[in-house]
Formats: structure tokens, C-alpha cells, sequence
């Protein structure tokens, strides 16, 4: 297949990527789409050699190897292969246990395919799981959100993550929304579903890590990890993204000139003006970018941000103006104290994008 060698030619020509990088988990992850199209030892295959190209241990003896699944998809023949292979950790879109709620998204499972999914994975032999589950959109009463935690629970994944429904402007919600005909929820409904989230997966022995993030003690997810703590990662594919801890880097969705870069006329044409910028864009970050991007991925997580750590980041004018905002909002309570380290409390998570913009320099 075009798109598996041109993947594995990128691969091949990012070796090296994490040299001088400092000691990290060993991770990979497979999403950003429906991954379980490629036949599980085709998968397999291409973990191995990115494993190789990269210093990586094999992928079943990797920190973590995720793989996303569509409950559609993940029939137990499917995910024994998946296991067979390496895979470790498994990534369900479940998002609801409503038939209307899944008809309404569009989601081709079943509340019913999504459970036996879920059982299929454990009898294949995983026992690292994440689903995810959305919340506050319109149409969904507190009562069917209370159903789906409680049957979240009940299945009692290793990780769930949960986001709140977003409107982006070119997909099918976002053209309705633009034309009147969906309302989103008001935000103190969207709150209330929020808050019945966290105290629901607290009783039920989850502990939440970060602002979508609640996970059986020492199950949090690593990978996603290396992104909130600024970890150089490495991407492979169209629309993947990385950083190598100064810049980062992004390839174009198109997978017609993704397939194009790495074929022997593509290869052609890199020494051609406007080359890189026809595949790739990249952006190198300042040391504000690199303040507020420290500000914002600390402070969503539950453990926050350590002034000390970024105190540097900045010149001393700017972080004594921040200073300034940080006591502010502790005194209003969107901020509390903890050692070295501000957090946001956790009643105020739901409300942390606005927090976090109010604080950046």
C-alpha cells in the first residue's frame, strides 16, 4: 500500500529525531482516524520497523503502545491480532451508552457493540483500556449523563477520558449550528454535567489528572503525558505534528501529497523552491510562546504549574506582571497555592481555558 511505504520511508528519514533528547518513556500511539483499517500484523510491521529506526525497545516490550478502535471494529478475531502484535493499550470512542445520543453523532456501533467491544478487548488480553465519553451538547439530560458514567463504571476501564461536545465550523454541527438549527446547551448545564463527572468517577475510584483525564491509580496514560510536559514527540503521517523541543513541525492533511513526498517524484523535488512548504509547516517558538504553552499545559493538568520552573522563561518585568494576576486569582479563588506550585481547584477545571487566558503574558 502507497500510504504504508511512504510511512515507513518518513519514519526511516527521521532517525536520529530524539538524539541528545533527555532519557524519556518509551511510546507509541496509533489514531488520529480509524487505524484498525490496516490489518493488525500490517500495523505490527510498521511498529517494529518505526521501534527499529528509533532505538525503541520491541513493541510489546515498549511503556506503553496504544492503538485507537472503533467499537464497530473490534471484533475479538480483530483485537487477539492487535495483542499478537504488540498492541498494548487500547483507545475506544465509545462517547455514549444512548442509542439516540449515537445515532445523533453519527456513530456507526451500537450501545450494545460498544460493551461487547469492550469485552472482546479483556478476552484478548488487555487490561489497559481508555474509553472516551461526551458530554454537554444539546438533547442530553442530566439523567442519560448520569446513565453513561454509571455504565462507564460499571465496565471499569483503566482510563476514561471525557470532553465536553465542540463546534467546529466546517464539519456537519458546525454548518448547523451556523444555521440555526442546533443550540448548544447553556454552560451551566455543561458545568453541572462536568461536575456530576468528577464526583461520579471519584466515588467510583478514578482520579482525575488532568482537565479530560481520570484514571485508576498509576494508569494514567503516558504518551499523552510527553505532550503536556513539553517532551520532544515525533509524528508520522498526514496532518501528524511534532516538536523537538524548540520547534515544531506539521505535515499536511492531503494524503495524496503525503504519498507524493515520499515517492521518487517527490524525492525529486526537494531541492526545489517552495518544497518544504508545499508538505510541511513549522513554527519556532519564542520564549513568550514557550511561557504561555508551559502556563497552559501545567495548569490543566491537577498537579499545576511550578512558578519556579517558569520563572525563567520570561524577563522579570513580564513575570512580576503575571505574578500580579496569579495573586489576584488566588484571592478570588480560580487559583490556589500548593508548595512552589499554583493549581486550579478543582470545582474551577470546567472554567480553566478562561483562567488560563486571563494569566498569559
Amino acid at each position: 500500500m502507497d500510504f504504508l511505504s511512504a510511512l515507513i520511508v518518513e519514519s526511516e528519514s527521521k532517525r536520529g529525531f530524539f538524539k541528545g533528547a533527555e532519557s524519556h518513556s518509551q511510546t507509541l500511539y496509533f489514531g488520529g482516524g480509524t487505524p484498525s483499517l490496516i490489518d493488525p500484523q500490517e500495523l505490527g510491521k510498521i511498529a517494529r520497523t518505526v521501534c527499529i529506526h528509533h532505538g525503541f525497545n520491541p513493541p510489546e516490550s515498549l511503556d506503553e503502545f496504544t492503538v485507537e478502535v472503533n467499537p464497530d471494529d473490534a471484533s475479538l478475531t480483530y483485537l487477539k491480532s492487535l495483542y499478537s502484535n504488540g498492541v498494548r493499550r487500547l483507545s475506544m470512542g465509545i462517547q455514549s451508552f444512548n442509542e439516540n445520543h449515537l445515532r445523533w453523532m453519527n456513530r456507526r456501533h451500537s450501545a450494545a457493540a460498544a460493551v461487547k467491544a469492550f469485552y472482546n478487548a479483556r478476552e484478548a488480553g488487555f487490561d489497559n483500556i481508555s474509553i472516551d465519553l461526551i458530554f454537554g451538547f444539546e438533547g442530553m439530560s442530566t439523567e442519560e449523563w448520569r446513565f453513561n458514567l454509571l455504565k462507564a463504571t460499571e465496565l471499569y476501564p483503566e482510563h476514561i477520558s471525557s470532553y465536553q461536545m465542540s463546534i467546529e465550523p466546517r464539519t456537519k454541527l458546525g454548518k448547523e449550528y451556523a444555521k440555526g438549527s442546533y443550540t448548544p446547551p447553556e454552560d451551566s448545564t455543561s458545568y453541572n454535567q462536568y461536575s456530576l463527572l468528577q464526583k461520579t468517577l471519584e466515588e467510583a475510584g478514578y482520579i482525575q489528572y488532568e482537565v479530560s483525564s481520570f484514571a485508576l491509580r498509576g494508569r494514567e496514560a503516558l504518551h499523552n503525558s510527553r505532550y503536556w510536559d513539553r517532551t520532544p514527540y515525533l509524528g508520522l503521517g498526514p496532518a501528524a505534528h511534532s516538536f523537538d523541543g524548540e520547534r515544531r513541525f506539521g505535515n499536511r492533511s492531503s494524503l495524496t501529497a503525503y504519498i507524493k513526498r515520499f515517492s521518487a517524484e517527490g524525492k525529486a523535488e526537494a531541492s526545489q523552491p517552495g518544497y518544504r512548504e508545499r508538505y510541511i509547516s513549522s513554527e519556532r517558538l519564542s520564549s513568550k510562546d514557550v511561557f504561555n504553552e508551559t502556563l497552559m499545559l501545567s495548569l490543566r493538568r491537577v498537579a499545576g504549574l511550578n512558578l519556579r520552573h517558569i520563572e525563567g522563561l520570561v524577563n522579570q518585568n513580564e513575570f512580576s506582571r503575571f505574578m500580579v494576576r496569579v495573586d489576584r486569582m488566588l484571592l478570588s479563588g480560580d487559583l490556589e497555592l500548593s508548595g512552589e506550585n499554583i493549581k486550579i481547584p478543582p470545582g474551577r477545571l470546567f472554567l480553566s481555558d478562561g483562567i488560563i487566558r486571563d494569566l498569559f503574558c
